[in-house]
């Protein structure tokens, strides 16, 4: 779907009021307010690139989130072309509750169980929807979840998306990969299960799992190669625990969907609303640049089926010096923001560009 000029090419008022992020690659993400000033119009985040590549690369992006509707994924409110085609937008829905990393950081390095079910079930809704629209994330984790105004966790980043069953490479955060994906065989909606499973227990120890392993080639050798799984956090219900091993179990037609695992005990009666709260936070650590570009894409996607099992894990380990620190923030990006604090802006699913 293209809506580069439909609606877009028309907007009026839009003033730019900081640069929210800035990476080596070339993308930045930067703070609008629609129709006037910010204390008195509504917030927007617009992602923008330059290089030919990274254009392509957030054209794809805009494709895929212009033909999702779910309350569950950040809406693209349109995308253009700018500056003579020089530069290449997608204009995103403000998310002041910052990104799932970022609230585990405000909660002292970990969250409460009754938090960590809510957001569990806000991303397992979310995927159940994608999956039910053939669309697989690939590259779910605490830095690609953000938090709306509403309290609500929504899926964000789709960077590394694609379509269930479609060909070509293979991307995504290594610490969060289902063995399937490190081996470079396929990534499909099992894999998104795979790493909610591990972004749950991100959310209950502050840390990616397989942390303790001091170096990234071993680690997608264990994640890939092996038998082994990803340690389940010790202070975590029965029921976490159990939920944990439906995600994790390492044959990918083995674990639950994502539809199934709504209907576990641990997320049952989670969800927005139930054990979390509506809240406004400063845009200080809203869009993190991690949340955007977490690493190169190109560094991260290899073709499957033209690498052997050596060279796959050399090129997914090239972008990490070491472990645990998979998703480093210190990726190029420079921090610019201010501290005024802008009002939330009102909610509403599926924005369109024509509304805009």
């Amino acid at each position: 779907m293209t809506h580069d000029a439909v609606g877009i090419s028309g907007l009026r008022g839009l003033t730019r009021l900081r640069t929210l992020g800035r990476g080596t690659s070339g993308a930045v993400v930067s703070l609008f307010a629609a129709g006037g000033g910010e204390d008195e119009q509504s917030l927007l985040a617009v992602k923008s690139a330059g290089a030919a590549s990274a254009q392509a690369q957030l054209r794809r992006e805009g494709d895929i989130l212009a033909s999702l509707c779910s309350p569950y994924v950040l809406p693209c409110l349109g995308s253009r072309a700018a500056a003579g085609g020089e530069q290449y937008q997608l204009f995103l829905e403000f998310a002041p509750g910052g990104s799932l990393a970022d609230e585990v950081e405000r909660n002292g390095g970990s969250l409460e169980e009754g938090a960590v079910r809510a957001y569990a079930a806000d991303i397992a809704r979310g995927l159940a929807y994608l999956h039910g629209e053939s669309t697989v994330h690939g590259d779910i984790k605490g830095r690609n979840v953000v938090i709306g105004a509403d309290g609500r966790a929504k899926l964000a980043d789709f960077g590394c998306a694609r379509s269930v069953g479609s060909a070509g490479a293979i991307g995504g955060t290594p610490a969060f990969m289902a063995p399937e994906v490190a081996r470079g065989e396929e990534q499909g909606p099992a894999a998104d299960v795979w790493a909610l499973g591990c972004t749950v227990i991100e959310m209950a120890t502050g840390r990616a799992p397989w942390s303790g392993v001091g170096d990234v080639v071993a680690a997608v050798h264990l994640i890939g190669y092996t038998d082994a799984v990803p340690e389940s956090p010790t202070r975590l219900s029965a029921e976490a625990e159990d939920f944990l091993e439906k995600c994790l179990r390492r044959r990918a037609g083995e674990r639950w969907t994502a539809a199934q695992l709504l209907e576990h005990p641990f997320l049952a009666f989670g969800g927005c609303g139930c054990d979390v709260e509506a809240k406004w936070v400063s845009p200080k650590s809203t869009l993190d640049a991690a949340l955007w570009e977490s690493e190169d894409e190109d560094d991260a996607m290899w073709e499957s089926d033209a690498d052997c099992v050596a060279e796959r894990m050399h090129a997914l380990a090239a972008s990490y010096s070491d472990l645990p620190d998979w998703e480093s923030d210190d990726d190029g990006w420079m921090n610019v923001l201010s501290s005024r604090k802008p009002k939330p802006p009102a909610t509403s699913c599926c924005w369109s560009s024509s509304a805009l």
